[in-house]
């Protein structure tokens, strides 16, 4: 399979103009805001020729090493709204609005790979059949990410203050309240 990989595609876009959008696992990645490294970029043409898949691998916390993957297509025409994602993929590898404003640009693999990238990442779940992966840029993700982490850290107190849940990966928070232990306390199972 990995000899039906193009390594070698390229296009040619203007992103002048465009707003960057904000907004197989070894381990199960929560959601949250990961720094990752674009490991590789390509498109199977055995699926889909339009389509660039990005394997990106988180670089940094209780995450590193796990990877990632998420996919693009190529723009279409010079209105073509993925441009939007290509925008957003650019800032967030840290090219500036006066490299992406200047005209057309040709991108490829080499455009991405090896850069660091800032994301959030939501798993699938139940109402969302697959992972979501926002290109946000270097400001952006770190505004974003602040006030995800403020968000979580108000989580609903119970008795005495003790957080109800857990650490959002499935275990109790020492010192903490689970709510089976609430409900068995008042008497409900």
């Amino acid at each position: 399979m990995e000899d039906n990989m193009d390594r070698d595609w390229r296009f040619t876009v203007n992103l002048s103009g465009v707003a960057a959008p904000t907004g197989r696992k070894a381990l199960e990645v929560p959601e949250g805001y990961y720094k990752v490294v674009v490991s590789d970029a390509y498109i199977n043409s055995e699926r889909n020729k339009d389509r660039v898949i990005f394997k990106l691998t988180i670089s940094e916390g209780a995450y590193t090493g796990s990877i990632r993957t998420t996919g693009m297509n190529r723009p279409t025409s010079e209105d073509d709204n993925v441009r939007f994602y290509w925008r957003g993929i650019a800032e967030s590898t840290g090219y500036t609005a006066t490299e992406l404003d200047a005209g057309a640009i040709e991108l490829a693999p080499a455009t991405f790979t090896s850069r660091e990238a800032f994301i959030h990442f939501v798993p699938k779940s139940e109402g969302n059949q697959w992972e979501k992966v926002d290109f946000l840029s270097p400001v952006e993700w770190t505004q974003q990410a602040q006030a995800f982490e403020l968000r979580s850290a108000a989580a609903p107190a119970g008795p005495s203050g003790a957080v109800l849940g857990g650490n959002g990966v499935g275990a109790p928070i020492p010192g903490t309240t689970s709510k089976s232990d609430v409900l068995s306390k008042l008497g409900i199972s």
